[in-house]
């Protein structure tokens, strides 16, 4: 009776991992099929003190990476926009004080287009 309840959870959480998309297999069906944008935005996170709008390693809830987020007033530029789960994502990169880059998806609701960028001269 052990085995026959193991095989039935086992086989559920198969169908369940089967049933959604990977993140990583996400990602790449959003880099294929997504809108590009090249480096033509800049976009300002908005919201209250203490808000924080999440990366994610694929336009997916799921995909959520820890304690990996921007906050009020920090400016990204987007790459990309994809639509998932009922609502826009965008692929932006992150660059802090010291110069180091970030990028990933996040959801284009906490966000405002901050400018549009032009090409060096």
């Amino acid at each position: 009776m052990k085995k026959l309840l193991l095989l039935a959870i086992a086989s559920a959480c198969s169908a369940a991992v089967w049933a959604s998309p990977s993140c990583d297999r996400l990602a790449k069906i959003a880099d294929d099929n997504g809108t590009m944008f090249g480096t033509k935005y800049s976009f300002v996170v908005q919201g209250n003190k203490g808000f924080r709008t999440y990366f994610h390693s694929a336009p997916s809830n799921q995909c959520k990476i820890k304690n990996l987020f921007v906050i009020p007033k920090d400016s990204v530029i987007a790459y990309q926009e994809f639509k998932n789960e009922n609502q826009t994502w965008l692929y932006v990169m992150y660059i802090d004080k010291n110069g180091n880059d970030t990028s990933g998806w996040v959801k284009a609701r906490d966000f405002k287009v901050s400018g549009s960028l032009s090409p060096a001269r």
